[in-house]
């Protein structure tokens, strides 16, 4: 495999926004302008990541055709964890993309500066091309101080989110702003309390507890909690060892638009997932790294900005790294 990095666009703006990336992860960008010279390099070069405009379903039609004609969706040149989708859409008007066998990452092309976001997004390829994606140190700049704490009680996640809202207070982040991200937390942490531990042939322990129930968080079922703050960019991390997380639930949950009266009925549920499209649609990008039965690590991304309504409309992405 070859240290390519693919964009499959003719715009202009994903062209500097791959370059960027490429210069990041260490790899050397190539540009197709149409998805079968594009299938036409993975073919023949075997590129180590691919960045692919699916701004619309016929676009990503054309691509899907293009490969399954040319290499073969199945093929072992085709690792859905390499293939990074990019539209100007939001994720649930995209669910071509969802039910896709090909999909990994989502990229919502609100990049602002193309060059910033390929830097921010080019540190996550650089993970995903090592041979495990672990660790909050790899996705944020070298500058960055990271904390750990590891959670004894499910009680103590409360004292968790407010210690990380002060300390994001202290970083100059406004106050609504502050507020969001240790939502997001929250959610993040919920799950891996609750939702993540499953018995040895995978059903939920916890489905039916509430989330107010305090629980001892002891061996496997361990809870870590990291925050880092690069200048720029926050980055959050909850980790479980259970290796649980479902990708079509996962997707599912995040992608869909939530009435009211299902926010209200649902979030007194354990196992609901509706914080994280939430999250995602106030300004926050995700990375899950999963390996099945042994490991999995949520982390939620937020730009410091100077508006809250700059924060809300940030460059944002969702991406999926398992392992097997």
């Amino acid at each position: 495999m070859n240290n390519i990095l693919l964009l499959i666009s003719a715009r202009p703006e994903d062209e500097a926004f791959a370059a960027e990336v490429a210069a990041v992860a260490a790899l050397t960008c190539r540009v197709a302008r149409s998805p079968e010279e594009g299938a036409e390099i993975i073919a023949s070069d075997s590129p180590r990541v691919i960045l692919a405009d699916a701004s619309d379903e016929e676009c990503y039609s054309d691509l899907e055709a293009a490969i399954q004609e040319k290499v073969g969706l199945f093929s072992d040149k085709i690792d859905a964890n390499a293939i990074h989708f990019i539209t100007s859409q939001n994720l649930e008007k995209v669910p071509y993309l969802i039910q896709s066998p090909l999909f990994g990452h989502f990229i919502f092309r609100n990049y602002g500066n193309p060059k910033e976001a390929g830097a921010q997004y080019g540190r996550l390829v650089l993970a995903t091309i090592q041979e495990r994606a672990f660790g909050l140190e790899k996705l944020l700049q070298e500058n960055a101080k990271i904390q750990t704490v590891k959670l004894q009680s499910t009680v103590q996640k409360q004292g968790a989110v407010e210690a990380i809202k002060n300390y994001l207070l202290a970083a100059k982040f406004q106050s609504r702003m502050a507020s969001v991200i240790a939502n997001a937390v929250d959610e993040i942490l919920m799950n891996a309390m609750f939702d993540a531990p499953v018995d040895d042939i995978g059903r939920p322990l916890f489905a039916s507890v509430s989330r107010s129930t305090a629980m001892k968080l002891e061996g496997r079922h361990a809870v870590e909690i990291s925050v880092g703050f690069d200048g720029r960019y926050v980055g959050l991390t909850a980790v479980d060892s259970f290796g649980s997380l479902d990708k079509a639930k996962l997707l599912s949950h995040i992608s869909k638009v939530y009435t009211e009266e299902e926010y209200k009925v649902k979030t007194s549920v354990a196992g609901a997932g509706i914080g994280l499209a939430t999250v995602f649609r106030s300004g926050g990008s995700f990375f899950f790294s999963s390996e099945s039965r042994h490991r999995t690590e949520v982390t939620v991304f937020f730009k410091r900005t100077d508006s809250f309504r700059e924060f809300k409309d940030q460059f944002r992405f969702i991406s999926t790294q398992f392992y097997f």
